[in-house]
């Protein structure tokens, strides 16, 4: 009976605490909640409505928004330009990130000073290394121009941010300098994860250390990549602050994608209705994107498992 008292007296104890936690975390939550789903209900409202201003009021119009945004027609060049910065940008942040990672794994204490020097691109803001960037590309007083020159390569300057052939690969390279190190990171860590015991299997059994890269360290970070990947194209899709920095969309619109796009349709014209039809479509293409990311976990677990 006295056991049953006190282990009763445990739980109304446990009850208790638990409320007392809830009770002062649900005002932050709800403060959260509000300010996650507010603008993102508002957006899709105003994606499906003629907005009137200055009131803001808003009349259901269906799909014109819609149907009006990608009847633009510099609508196709943006959206190639949008599919190209992804597909780059993924390309050469990851290629520098996995790169970074495989060259400062270990616990060497010059590693561990490399990889926090490799780290300072990440913690720059956005807009200072935008900035920075774009003095560096500068046609005449640049940094890059200025040390081909030195060089003797005179010939190979350029009017990098002026010239569409050259902008947006000027862009993309300051880009991935800027966010490889997150990259990095991530699969770092997954590389540490990964135990010693695999490779030394591997090594007992003959493998060189291209095959112990190939059959061990790429599997057993399958899902580290997958997840790296799905971030990096997200982030891709949603860039621009150092789009509208070093650039603005141009020259001639061709570095101008979605975000950009979005940007100016919102803010310049003041067309909400068509720059939250452009926003939604850049939501669903995201929401798109991570529940095909489920099925492909499955996929692979289930191959996996197999081979096992």
């Amino acid at each position: 009976m006295k056991k049953r008292l006190f282990l009763q007296s445990v739980s109304v104890q446990k009850r208790r605490r638990y409320l007392t936690g809830a009770t002062f975390v649900l005002p932050t939550l709800l403060i959260l909640v509000l300010m996650m789903f507010t603008p993102l209900v508002r957006t899709f409202v105003y994606s499906v409505s003629k907005i009137k201003f200055p009131a803001l009021e808003t009349t259901f119009i269906g799909l014109d928004n819609f149907e009006r945004m990608f009847s633009r027609p510099e609508i196709g060049q943006v959206l190639k330009n949008t599919v190209v910065w992804i597909f780059y940008s993924v390309i050469i942040r990851f290629s520098l990130g996995f790169g970074s990672a495989l060259l400062l794994q270990g616990s060497s204490r010059r590693l561990k000073v490399c990889r926090v020097l490799a780290l300072l691109p990440w913690t720059i803001p956005s807009i200072v290394s935008a900035n920075t960037w774009r003095w560096m590309f500068q046609s005449e007083l640049g940094f890059v121009n200025t040390l081909l020159t030195k060089l003797g390569l005179s010939a190979w300057t350029q009017n990098w941010l002026g010239d569409p052939a050259t902008a947006m690969g000027a862009v993309l390279f300051a880009y991935g300098w800027s966010g490889f190190p997150f990259v990095m990171m991530m699969l770092l860590a997954g590389i540490q994860g990964i135990p010693d015991e695999l490779y030394e299997s591997g090594k007992i059994d003959g493998a060189n250390a291209w095959q112990l890269f190939l059959h061990i360290t790429i599997p057993e970070l399958k899902s580290v990549i997958f997840a790296v990947l799905l971030l990096e194209i997200t982030s891709g899709l949603n860039s621009f602050d150092l789009l509208y920095t070093m650039t603005g969309g141009g020259p001639g619109g061709s570095t101008e994608i979605l975000g950009l796009l979005i940007h100016r349709v919102g803010f310049t014209n003041f067309d909400f209705g068509g720059a939250s039809a452009l926003s939604v479509f850049i939501i669903l293409v995201a929401a798109v994107l991570f529940l095909l990311s489920g099925p492909a976990k499955k996929v692979r677990g289930k191959a996996r498992g197999g081979e096992v």
